[in-house]
């Protein structure tokens, strides 16, 4: 075709193109075939470069936006193994009738070349067809044996090619220049042969397979699949290995779908998740039959568990999914949510008459005085004996010192601080004795305490003269510097209304042990109390912890299974004061299940890093940085950190304990759940829901609570006034009178 058609031909194509969107596309087709014979072998093989990257480098200008389209078929048969062999005699009878030869040309003896002027020269001076030593055929040499033969050596397997490219374009143009940019990457093949197309080739004019005695043709292959290529061309695997194969690392090109790398199958003893009580669902997962179940583990061999990954990747809604599963399978839960948002996303899934009775929520971003608020008391004594005192004094001493960083410079402020706990505590053993447990002093009377010596008189009056020692004779020895180390923690907590509100109740409407025992769904939702997040969550941990090991005088028959979700678990690990380590070192044997999800493995102190690692019977992985990744592969044998690093959004590589067995690590694919709980979802039941909880905890208003904080003080001096000092007590026990004490257990 002539330059000027073609000009003429492009020109109509932009009138074409410019017509709109709907507009006819147009279509350059190629067959490729083997250039020379098929038993030259194309290039060698190899991975650096990777023979895609140019093959993915031309499939990138495609702009598919715009209905652009470039395919480029493989198709292969294999060829049987006799009609190889027959191929590779018919190669060897060829070679022997050439006889010894080198550079394409046969040789003769005395050095002469074999072509047929020489042989016609032979037979005019006599000399005959024989030419070996004996007189016999002329054999060729081994040489030349294995370059006829090529490819085709005896034990090699082939395969009947055929190859179609076919691009797409709104110019005919841009359709051809994706042909030429998808044959010229196929190059990379290029050795003893190469790939050319078919066609008429004259001049500039090269339709290929686009001419009309060849379109039809190439159709029926394309899109039927029919095979029939324009000549028999046959290649080894190892030739065109390089094309079928995926990319691999040195691949860099950015539009390859990838497959992010050997993960095994997921093991076929893994029972299937459809909603049962004693199965732990995990996700998706693909057996080696291809097909996509919903896995899940024996819930009895999960006992702690760890998830790692990038944020937004999935690993939250994962556990929510689990924390779901068992909280309808009747097993207590409890999710402490940071941030809030888990919560309220699982929430509207807990309004069945079923479960609602045994959700609890507690909300410290609820700060308005109409707001409903649950309380808990870290001093109370209610349900408790007296020698747990020292638990109690561990538990906010702890939490307080972890929080604030007190290191073991701070003693006196320890001091201070483990003596105003004790004083506290075991006051609220008297008063509850006494019959009075709404006078509780909380963690805002150590202030008071503290700082009001009238006050703290009268508290002493009534307590044993162990307890009262300290402060009378070592207290008023301190310096202001460790008192105010102490105090200022507190006015910090006091600036909180929500603390406040939650910490200012002297009963408890939320109680760990109560919840254990009812196997209650709580929510814990510690965000917004601003810098003082760490000490509740420090105390809260410890709370758990204390109450797993209450569990040790239970009977194993009554035990009950109690499940720990905590989101943002590094967040949070910097205040518990080892807690956490303890929960996953310890409470095993009191049926308490500890599940822990954190995006930096690293960031974890070391020993709650080492106690996770070290127990955890449920690891899951999704994409992570190179340090991170590295850390988790060390735990997966077989999984390479590069593996780790490419996991997609809301996949994950796990690894699981199977009945008493560790499984090899798998990919699961992430369930969403509203997928799972689609039929529970029910936001119209929130407000009943919310009245429940009500119930279920005792909520008082918020303004309510915060009116009886600012009254307790005097409360409880009012009534201590009113009580008999124990000296008195004894005074008056020893003279046989009782009346008093009568008369003050009627208030």
């Amino acid at each position: 075709m002539s330059p000027v058609l073609l000009d003429k031909e492009a020109a109509e194509a932009d009138a074409l193109a410019a017509s709109g969107p709907d507009s006819v596309l147009y279509v350059a087709r190629a067959e490729l075939v083997l250039a020379g014979p098929d038993h030259r072998p194309l290039g060698k093989p190899v991975l650096d470069p990777d023979p895609l990257e140019q093959v993915a480098a031309a499939f990138a200008e495609v702009r598919t936006e715009d209905g652009e389209e470039a395919e480029l078929v493989i198709d292969l048969l294999p060829v049987p193994g006799a009609k190889v062999a027959r191929r590779r005699r018919r190669l060897m009878r060829r070679a022997a009738r050439r006889g010894p030869s080198a550079y394409g040309e046969r040789l003769q003896p005395g050095g002469q070349g074999g072509g047929w002027m020489s042989q016609a020269w032979g037979a005019l001076n006599g000399a005959g067809p024989k030419s070996g030593p004996r007189g016999g055929a002329r054999v060729p040499r081994q040489s030349d044996l294995a370059d006829q033969v090529g490819k085709f050596t005896p034990g090699a397997e082939a395969f009947a090619l055929q190859v179609l490219v076919r691009c797409t374009a709104r110019h005919p143009h841009r359709a051809r220049a994706r042909l030429h940019q998808v044959m010229a990457a196929l190059q990379a093949l290029r050795g003893e042969n190469t790939f050319v197309p078919v066609g008429p080739r004259v001049g500039m004019w090269r339709p290929y397979s686009n001419v009309w005695w060849r379109r039809r043709a190439f159709d029926r292959k394309f899109f039927r699949g029919d095979f029939s290529p324009a000549k028999r061309q046959w290649v080894t695997w190892q030739e065109v290995a390089g094309l079928l194969k995926p990319p691999t690392m040195r691949c860099s090109a950015q539009n390859v779908v990838r497959t992010g790398g050997v993960v095994p199958s997921a093991p076929a003893g893994l029972p299937t998740w459809t909603g049962q009580k004693d199965v732990f669902p995990l996700g998706i997962v693909t057996g080696a039959d291809g097909r996509k179940r919903l896995a899940g583990a024996y819930a009895k061999d999960v006992l702690f568990g760890a998830s790692f990954g990038k944020s937004g990747f999935g690993k939250t809604e994962q556990a929510l999914v689990q924390f779901a599963a068992r909280a309808y399978a009747g097993d207590g839960a409890w999710l402490l949510d940071p941030h809030r948002s888990a919560w309220y996303r699982i929430k509207p899934y807990f309004t069945h008459p079923a479960l609602a009775e045994r959700v609890w929520e507690i909300d410290l971003s609820r700060t308005g005085d109409a707001d409903r608020m649950a309380g808990w008391n870290p001093l109370s004594m209610e349900g408790r004996r007296l020698d747990e005192v020292q638990e109690v004094v561990g538990a906010v001493v702890g939490a307080i010192a972890s929080a604030h960083s007190w290191g073991e410079r701070a003693t006196r402020a320890r001091t201070i601080l483990s003596n105003a706990v004790r004083t506290l505590a075991e006051l609220s053993h008297v008063l509850i004795e006494d019959g009075h447990p709404q006078l509780q002093p909380t963690v805002f009377q150590i202030g008071t305490l503290l700082e009001d010596e009238a006050w703290r008189e009268q508290v002493l009056d009534h307590l044993p003269e162990g307890t009262a020692r300290y402060w009378r004779k070592s207290f008023p020895n301190v310096e202001p510097a460790a008192l105010s180390t102490v105090t200022n923690v507190l006015y910090r907590l006091n600036n909180s209304r929500s603390l406040r509100a939650f910490l200012g109740s002297p009963r408890s409407g939320y109680d760990l042990r109560r919840a254990v025992a009812h196997s209650a769904v709580v929510g814990m939702c510690p965000g917004g109390t601003g810098e003082s997040d760490e000490v509740i969550c420090a105390l809260l941990l410890f709370d758990l912890f204390r109450e797993g090991m209450a569990q040790a005088n239970t009977p194993p028959e009554k035990l009950r299974t109690f499940w720990a979700w905590v989101d943002e678990l590094t967040a949070v690990d910097g205040a518990s004061h080892g807690y956490i380590a303890k929960i996953l070192e310890q409470l095993r044997k009191y049926e308490f299940r500890f599940m822990g999800m954190t995006q930096m493995a690293m960031r974890l102190s070391d020993q709650t890093r080492q106690a996770l690692m070290q127990n955890q019977s449920l690891l899951s992985a999704t994409a992570a940085d190179s340090d991170e990744a590295s850390f988790v592969a060390k735990r997966m044998p077989g999984i390479d950190t590069t593996t780790i690093q490419r996991v997609k959004k809301y996949h994950y590589i796990q690894s699981v304990e199977l009945r008493g067995e560790r499984t090899t690590p798998f990919r699961v694919e992430g369930m969403a759940v509203s997928d799972v709980y689609a039929d529970y979802y029910n936001p119209a039941g929130l407000p009943a829901l919310d009245k429940a909880i009500d119930a279920n905890l005792t909520r008082r208003s918020v303004g309510e609570i915060l009116h009886d904080l600012d009254q307790l003080d005097d409360a409880i001096g009012d009534y201590l006034a009113a009580r008999p000092t124990i000296t008195a007590s004894r005074a008056n026990s020893a003279r046989g009178g009782g009346d008093v004490v009568h008369r003050l257990h009627a208030l």
